[in-house]
């Protein structure tokens, strides 16, 4: 169990366990390593087309990212939760590379175009995503609960998406820093949104059903806007077999 957030009462932060409980079940649902893409991906099976597409689709939601922040803030009041997403958002966009600009190295580094990534228009899988995010940051609870279910998840990922990169791709340390950053900053992200929701419910205890509810939107959209490129990927190795001689 986690530790109790000063000012938050016994029973109060007893409820936002055991919120945080069911918000863990409904994320858990969505494992994004258990997708079928993030498996081949580990197992050194996607072929360097696949990865291209992948980086070229992803990078969408990634670039809207600092955009779902400043979302959030024009929305709260002044006070400690306004400066704690406008620190993230500074996080991404100002403190050393903006993670887009990091995100479009490891584009290349898997060898595609970095301005036919920016100009690409997404699947509607990624689109949706993208919708999913920004409709969540209509309210504080809902906000802070997606981006626990994106970034709880993220160090794991991010971890296992470098070691194959290195291992089965022959990825160099650029390709990768997107990754090996995520793999740290993300373990201090998600700790910090778990810390602000659970001060959030300790006074609006009422607020629990939106927050379960919006981890639960935000992990199932990122499951399938990684359906999207699966299923890109399957058509593209049936189009290739369709073009082996019998």
């Amino acid at each position: 169990m986690s530790e109790i957030p000063y000012g938050i009462e016994g029973k109060d932060w007893m409820q936002a366990e055991q919120t945080f409980a069911q918000l863990e079940r409904q994320i858990s649902q969505y494992d994004l390593l258990r997708h079928p893409f993030y498996e081949a991906w580990s197992a050194g099976t996607l072929t360097e087309t696949d990865l291209q597409e992948y980086a070229s689709e992803y990078y969408h939601h990634v670039a809207a990212f600092p955009t779902y922040l400043s979302a959030l803030h024009s929305r709260l009041p002044d006070g400690a939760l306004r400066r704690v997403v406008l620190r993230s958002l500074c996080e991404e966009e100002i403190d050393g590379v903006a993670h887009s600009e990091l995100w479009l190295d490891f584009a290349e580094g898997v060898g595609a175009d970095r301005d036919s990534v920016r100009k690409r228009i997404p699947l509607p899988h990624v689109q949706e995503l993208i919708s999913t995010f920004r409709s969540l940051m209509q309210s504080p609870s809902g906000a802070l609960a997606a981006f626990y279910a994106y970034e709880s998840q993220a160090p794991r990922i991010a971890k296992e998406k470098a070691r194959s990169l290195v291992t089965h791709y022959r990825a160099d340390l650029r390709t990768c820093r997107y990754f090996e950053l995520h793999r740290l900053v993300d373990q201090h992200h998600s700790r910090v949104w778990k810390q602000e929701l659970e001060k959030l419910l300790s006074g609006e205890p009422a607020l629990a059903d939106e927050a379960v509810g919006g981890a639960a939107e935000a992990a199932r959209s990122l499951w399938r806007a990684l359906d999207g490129i699966e299923e890109s990927r399957q058509k593209r190795l049936k189009e290739n077999r369709s073009k082996i001689p019998n």
